[in-house]
Formats: structure tokens, sequence, C-alpha cells
């Protein structure tokens, strides 16, 4: 059933977990193409949460419930692109959509090498697929504080 000011997507599991992550705990946006099963038994909640929407579309949703990490200078981690994409100059739409999901620009993302993003990603509270076909669209974010004020 829905509730006010709880976007659509974010399913009663979905949150569920999102309120189970405290400060600093890191949360996997991931395409269709992440290794998604694989990586998430490594994490806190080793069930992959599977919802409809592009990761830009999805990380949105997500920050209208909690805060990035402000103390955090890596509170928005991207897959960067591996060497090959690089020297064809293969552009990436996705940095663009997921940075201004989070209301910044490009330049304030963090680009982690794909090996490593899959190692950071192994130490994340949980892991969100989405059917988003774009290339490179997997964001790894920081759950900031929520205060009173």
């Amino acid at each position: 059933m829905p509730l006010l000011g709880v976007p659509s997507r974010i399913t009663p599991e979905f949150l569920y977990h999102l309120a189970r992550m405290g400060h600093g705990d890191c949360l996997v946006v991931a395409d269709s193409n992440f290794p998604s099963d694989s990586v998430a038994n490594s994490c806190v909640v080793t069930q992959v949460i599977r919802v409809s929407g592009s990761t830009a579309e999805v990380l949105k949703d997500i920050l209208k419930l909690f805060p990035l990490d402000t103390y955090d200078p890596e509170r928005l981690q991207v897959m960067d692109r591996v060497d090959s994409d690089k020297a064809r100059d293969l552009h990436v739409p996705a940095y663009g959509h997921i940075a201004a999901a989070a209301g910044c620009t490009a330049d304030s993302l963090t680009y982690v090498e794909r090996f490593e993003f899959y190692t950071r990603a192994k130490g994340s509270f949980c892991i969100v697929q989405t059917d988003d076909h774009t290339p490179y669209a997997n964001v790894i974010v920081s759950k900031g504080v929520i205060s009173s004020a």
C-alpha cells in the first residue's frame, strides 16, 4: 500500500532496508548488467532488491528519504570506464544523470576502477538493481545524518 511522501519505486522491503541503514552505511544502485547476486553475497543484506527505473531515477527517489554523507568526500562513487572505452572516448550519459539526481555536477563524482568498484560494493549494506541498460549506470552512495533540526 502506498505511503505519502514515499516514491512508488520504494517498495516496503526497500524502505525497510533504507531505514535500517546508519550514518556512513553505503548502498549500491546498479544497472541491469551489474553482477548483483554474486556481489551481494558479501553485503549486510545478501538478497538483491530489484526495482524498475533508471539508476538516476532510483537514486533521486532514495535521496528524498535520506541525505548523502557530507563527511564522506567519496559519497557518490561511480564505476569508471574501462581503458578500452576511455581510448575510444565513450560518452557515458549515466554520469551526468546520476550527478543531476544527486543535485551536483559530474565533477563531484568519485570515479572508481571497475574491479575496485566491485570490491567496494561488496562492503555495502545492500544492492538495489534497476532495469537500466545504460552502460556504467552504477553508483555507491553513503548515507548521511538525519537530524531533528
